[in-house]
């Protein structure tokens, strides 16, 4: 699904670009700093993004960035108790839920200015910096002592002694907080950024890149053997696409 959105807000850009109508009649200001955020839609999950920007020239950004976000195993899929149909939906296999926060900076340049109303800014940038990845444990309502079940337990998931007629469904995610376990590593990416608002010192638009992130170890989200999901492997590399969608402001910072 994020795939197919990416490629209609591509299309759509399209259209963006060659829409040239009422020229800007004020003069052109130039600002100091900008500052944007908004929501980050990659191919493996969904977080949050902001970014702070000082101008190095009328074309050249200085960023500092900081991302949040939630990583997901290519190989989850929701499974459902098989006789509660109230229970709730939780992935067979998954050990820990993954959450990354990227703190960075890098470079934005200028490809072609905004000169109408209705035109578009279109830059690229490049940056890099700190990926830390947190784990948090999975836990479970767990079914006893086997359906029809007498009472339910809330327990952090064990691949060797939770089966699927065992597992009611998933607990609140809060459990597990105290058991965050860090995984540092490193990001770089590279992106294009369109910017479409049609408020001079106003920032509306979307950035539309790859970014990678890379760890000493592997992550361990999935049991890599239980049963039928044998063979699956963590992995220490992340390579996504992602689409950010933010709103922002320039301005002259005293």
């Amino acid at each position: 699904m994020i795939r197919i959105t990416i490629f209609l807000m591509l299309l759509s850009l399209g259209n963006l670009v060659v829409a040239q109508s009422e020229l800007y009649e004020e003069p052109v200001i130039i600002y100091s700093h900008q500052h944007y955020g908004g929501l980050n839609l990659h191919t493996h999950g969904i977080g949050g993004t902001f970014t702070l920007g000082k101008y190095k020239g009328a074309h050249k950004i200085m960023l500092y960035s900081i991302d949040m976000l939630h990583m997901k195993h290519e190989k989850e899929i929701k499974s459902f108790n098989p006789v509660y149909d109230n229970s709730k939906s939780y992935v067979y296999g998954k050990v820990n839920s993954f959450f990354i926060l990227r703190p960075g900076i890098g470079r934005k340049r200028i490809l072609t200015d905004k000169l109408r109303k209705s035109g578009v800014q279109v830059a690229y940038s490049w940056g890099f910096g700190a990926s830390l990845g947190l784990t948090k444990p999975v836990y479970l309502e767990i079914g006893y002592p086997s359906i029809p079940y007498d009472y339910l337990a809330v327990e952090k998931y064990d691949p060797d002694r939770h089966y699927f007629d065992d597992i009611y469904g998933r607990a609140s995610g809060l459990n597990g907080l105290n058991e965050l376990a860090i995984h540092p590593g490193a990001f770089a990416k590279f992106a294009f950024n369109f910017e479409f608002s049609s408020e001079k010192d106003r920032l509306k638009g979307m950035e539309i890149g790859g970014v990678l992130d890379a760890y000493a170890n592997r992550v361990p989200i999935m049991a890599e053997e239980v049963g039928e999901l044998e063979g699956i492997d963590n992995r220490r590399y992340f390579l996504t696409l992602y689409v950010n969608l933010f709103v922002g402001k320039k301005y002259n910072k005293r």
